[in-house]
């Protein structure tokens, strides 16, 4: 089961006016294709037809609507992976749909038959009422997708056979004024010309696919190889964080309990140098595995590069930050029809084979892009492990 949490969003406030209207417009039109294909209104209302049975109510009759509840919960739970990245997590926040994705509508409705269970007609009546609210926010929703149809706004999708990430950055941490920026874009650029760099790229800087500004956000054209890195490199920071974050616990346990300071300056100093050791680790494990430069003494130039750049990203993700990973995957050949007696053109099936495998491959790395993005909704911002660090600040040259 997929479940879409709001608890990392914090207090910020995400409008449309402000998004990239065309990745918002992309996002909105894929909420509509969800809802009506796993049609949640008529389900919930199947279930809540239970009241039919109140002169004569059987096992059968029982078994029926757990069926239909079951249907609808199966539905509802049915989240396409698309649906549960970074930017439509805050589309989905901002329209208030955040009750219509799991795990809220099966707290709610088990919540509804628990206080009605002896009651036939008055839980009919609260599943059809709760229904009512679901599908007035999705009217809403489908009512703003035609709206945009109408206007023949933009619709911004990864490119077939192209990669992007995209950094999702509160205002209140990065700031708004333009030093600000241009220093938080020189640290993303530091990060991005290392792998870039370590990796073999020609390209030096990044292209900048979008840019808007209700967080800040920043999606960058990457080549598809760097997917798999980039994805290492968020889930072992995750895992870093969630790994110290108990220890974190621990040390907020002890201070309750009146624990001396100079103790629990202990454990914190203990966790600072715990982070910077492992991220440490981690950029030369990415180095290990994904470099291709020859020459050891710049080889070793680009790790140090890359470990402050992973300082940096580690540093926002922990401040409330995410990431998205994507790749744009082509549609699938058709192969040409071929009338009775003729043969069939062999260059084109040998191509639609060729492009059908490529499709696989690209479904595969962008799997692993996805899950990668999913999981850095999962760092909290309300324990700092990473301080500050002068030493970790790309130098103005960079």
């Amino acid at each position: 089961m997929r479940r879409l949490s709001c608890q990392t969003l914090g207090s910020t406030s995400v409008t449309k006016e402000n998004m990239h209207l065309g990745r918002f417009h992309a996002v909105v039109d894929h909420l509509e294709r969800h809802f009506s294909e796993e049609d949640l209104i008529n389900k919930l209302n199947a279930a809540a037809a239970l009241d039919q049975y109140n002169q004569n109510r059987s096992e059968s009759h029982i078994a029926e609507f757990k069926n239909n509840l079951s249907a609808f919960f199966t539905s509802s739970e049915n989240v396409a992976e698309e649906l549960l990245q970074p930017y439509a997590h805050q589309v989905i926040d901002e329209l208030g749909l955040t009750t219509l994705f799991p795990p809220t509508p099966r707290q709610e409705i088990n919540k509804i038959v628990s206080a009605n269970s002896f009651d036939s007609a008055a839980l009919a009546e609260a599943l059809r009422k709760q229904a009512k609210k679901y599908q007035t926010k999705i009217e809403y929703l489908i009512q703003l997708d035609k709206s945009l149809r109408g206007l023949s706004a933009e619709y911004t999708v990864v490119e077939d056979n192209k990669a992007e990430v995209g950094l999702l950055l509160p205002r209140e941490i990065v700031g708004e004024t333009l030093p600000e920026l241009t220093k938080e874009f020189d640290k993303i650029s530091f990060l991005a010309r290392a792998i870039n760099e370590l990796t073999g790229e020609q390209s030096y800087d990044p292209r900048v696919a979008t840019i808007s500004s209700s967080w800040w956000q920043i999606f960058l054209e990457v080549p598809i190889d760097q997917v798999a890195l980039w994805a290492v490199a968020i889930e072992r920071i995750v895992l870093l964080f969630k790994s110290n974050l108990e220890i974190k616990s621990l040390q907020r346990q002890l201070s309750e309990k009146s624990m001396p300071e100079n103790i629990l300056k202990l454990i914190s100093e203990e966790v600072e140098k715990k982070v910077s050791s492992e991220l440490r680790q981690i950029a030369t494990d990415i180095t290990g595995q994904f470099s291709k430069i020859e020459d050891q003494g710049r080889k070793n130039e680009v790790e140090t590069q890359l470990r402050q750049g992973l300082h940096f990203l580690a540093k926002r993700l922990n401040q409330g930050a995410q990431v998205e990973i994507n790749v744009g995957v082509p549609d699938e050949p058709k192969d040409p029809e071929v009338k009775e007696g003729e043969q069939p053109d062999q260059g084109v099936i040998e191509a639609n084979a060729a492009a059908r495998v490529r499709i696989s491959e690209l479904r595969k790395i962008r799997e692993i892009g996805l899950k990668a993005s999913e999981s850095s909704l999962q760092v909290g911002s309300n324990a700092p492990l990473l301080l500050e660090d002068s030493s970790n600040t790309p130098p103005d040259s960079a």
